[in-house]
């Protein structure tokens, strides 16, 4: 029985179908819309009744089959939902981590740039430019701090400052002015970096195609002159 039901049921459904199809036409061009509207009424209230006895003919055992499927359906459908969360948890919480570990590693780059800045050669080479900022028209080419193997003392240094100066003067005048900006140099390390025992300076002068270098080593009450070498063009 709840087979012929089905059947009608379906019938209806097309039926309702064709004159709603026609009724929307009526609306739209003109015709007789009373005719098509009853018609669409009755197919209705055939695709009701067919499914309302559909559902009273039904066996015990096809409800259950139905009820059984029905809950087959609820269970995939939480099923999909739990796994959609759960995939959406899981990129949520992977986000997260990698920004946590992101942050984690861009601070130990920080703490690590930080400490490196606080080294004794790091503030010594940042002392350094700072006293050859002062010195007109001379531009850094190296800094090298060596350990000084001379002493016993663990953390004192050798300072190879290379440096070029551009100016155009004679050549007296250079070595005058290169002399004296050598000795305030060693002035001030003295003061400021006691790790440092030892300096030399090496000086290019493009103007005169020459090179010079000025040596000092600490020494009670400050820097001492240990050489002094100007090349020739120097003296023109």
């Amino acid at each position: 029985m709840s087979t012929f039901f089905g059947l009608v049921t379906l019938v209806a459904l097309v039926t309702c179908g064709y004159f709603f199809v026609r009724l929307i036409i009526c609306f739209v061009k003109g015709g007789d819309k009373k005719f098509y509207g009853k018609r669409f009424a009755i197919a209705f209230a055939i695709f009701l009744l067919g499914g309302i006895g559909t559902s009273a003919t039904q066996t015990p055992e096809q409800k259950a089959a139905y009820e059984a499927q029905r809950q087959a359906q609820e269970k995939e459908k939480l099923a999909e939902k739990e796994a959609t969360e759960a995939e959406k948890k899981a990129k949520e919480e992977a986000d997260k981590k990698a920004l946590e570990e992101q942050k984690a590693a861009e601070e130990q780059a920080k703490a690590e740039a930080e400490a490196q800045k606080n080294t004794p050669e790091k503030r010594a080479k940042e002392k350094i430019k700072e006293y050859v900022s002062g010195y007109a028209e001379t531009t850094i080419d190296d800094i090298t701090l060596n350990p000084d193997l001379g002493t016993e003392k663990d953390g004192d240094y050798v300072a190879l400052v290379r440096l070029t100066w551009n100016r155009k003067n004679s050549g007296k005048t250079s070595k005058e002015m290169l002399d004296m900006f050598s000795s305030d140099m060693a002035a001030k390390m003295y003061e400021d970096l006691p790790e440092v025992q030892e300096l030399a300076v090496f000086w290019t002068v493009p103007y005169l195609n020459g090179s010079a270098k000025i040596s000092f080593e600490r020494a009670n009450g400050g820097m001492r002159y240990t050489d002094k070498i100007f090349d020739k063009n120097f003296n023109k």
